[in-house]
């Protein structure tokens, strides 16, 4: 089969991690160059044809790459079939409405819309449209989250009576950010640490268990402001609004009838170094997910499995390490998972990666919490 063709809308030539298309850079393009007997970047789009010009040239791709200054004209290319759009989530309507329009298959960064309105209007386009999609959740092809579906699905543990989360966030700084990334601490802009590094996590956990049929939520915020630096550390603002929860509360029942508490915290460091405990306690035993204090999402090594059943002494570490898929053995932590999700795409798995729909009914979770929380 011939590879699928890729267009990417958001590939910058930066040095850095942090910045407008940097992700592109460090996670997707990798994933797609480990895979490239499934796919092939074939273009390019920037918001100039002289910006797309520069990536293709920074980031070594082969001079046949069109270069492309709009989504519009990259989405009309008949030689593109898959588009992914890596920017801030503000543009993400307004790029991915073409790739729609023009039924070419699409892969958004999370969240997929800045509202969950864009992100209804999207998933309805894709519908009727006929296309493929995936949303970049990609924890959802995380070793431990497959895992863990397996131990449940095998019964080992019995039935899921309850579960519970206990996480710290003190990975990202309260105290100051970073110059142009100013929608992180803004919570209106659909794009910041609730929306982004908890959502990440809580799709996973409805992933593994299920959706809430009844949630509530508590949000506090005790860092009103942060400073904003420049990327020559120079301070910009003492005190920028921030207007983020950094303490995020949700206790409800899933439709299993097992309950739930998931709890973040903003320390400036975890008292045990630990960033996730997750614990699901079934009818037979517990299962223990742990990982350091880093980004759910990003396939940290650090994780670790365990599950204890019954009376048992001592609780048993699982591995769950085996990829079986040697193309990905020289990626780094933070590409894996966005592979792994190309890699589910190509074989149709949706249990391995969210598609619009999916990804939108994640969203509708997220702003149920945060009502329920009277958080606006």
């Amino acid at each position: 089969m011939a590879p699928i063709r890729v267009g990417i809308l958001g590939l910058s030539d930066a040095k850095t991690f942090f910045g407008p298309g940097a992700w592109a850079k460090y996670a997707h393009l990798p994933s797609i160059i480990a895979l490239s007997g499934d796919y092939e970047v074939v273009a390019i789009a920037n918001s100039t044809v002289e910006s797309a010009r520069r990536s293709i040239a920074a980031n070594d791709l082969p001079a046949t790459t069109k270069a492309y200054g709009s989504a519009e004209d990259l989405a009309s290319d008949p030689d593109v079939d898959l588009i992914v759009v890596s920017v801030r989530v503000q543009k993400h309507y307004e790029l991915t409405k073409p790739a729609l329009l023009h039924k070419k298959d699409v892969y958004v960064e999370w969240p997929l819309g800045a509202t969950l309105a864009e992100s209804e209007e999207l998933t309805r386009l894709a519908k009727e449209n006929g296309v493929r999609t995936i949303v970049g959740v990609q924890a959802r092809a995380d070793r431990v989250v497959l895992k863990l579906k397996e131990i449940l699905a095998s019964g080992e543990v019995g039935d899921v009576m309850s579960s519970t989360v206990t996480a710290s966030t003190g990975v990202l700084s309260s105290d100051a950010w970073m110059e142009g990334l100013e929608y992180y601490v803004d919570f209106s802009s659909g794009g910041n640490e609730y929306h982004i590094f908890f959502a990440h996590f809580l799709d996973s956990f409805v992933s593994v268990l299920g959706d809430f049929d009844d949630v509530h939520g508590i949000l506090k915020s005790f860092n009103k402001t942060t400073a904003i630096f420049n990327n020559k550390g120079e301070l910009i603002d003492p005190a920028y609004p921030r207007t983020t929860p950094d303490h995020i509360l949700v206790q409800g029942t899933l439709n299993s009838g097992a309950v739930a508490s998931i709890i973040f915290r903003k320390p400036k460091a975890a008292v045990d170094n630990v960033g996730f405990r997750w614990i699901i306690t079934g009818t037979k035993g517990e299962i223990e997910v742990t990982t350091k204090e880093t980004q759910w999402q990003m396939a940290d090594p650090s994780f670790k499995l365990r599950v204890k059943v019954g009376k048992e002494p001592e609780a048993r570490e699982v591995d769950y390490t085996d990829d079986g898929d040697a193309r990905l053995s020289g990626l780094e932590a933070i590409a894996l998972n966005t592979a792994r999700s190309y890699a589910a795409f190509v074989e149709k798995d949706e249990s391995r990666y969210a598609t619009f729909e999916s990804a939108t009914k994640t969203q509708r979770l997220l702003n149920r919490i945060a009502e329920s929380a009277g958080w606006k």
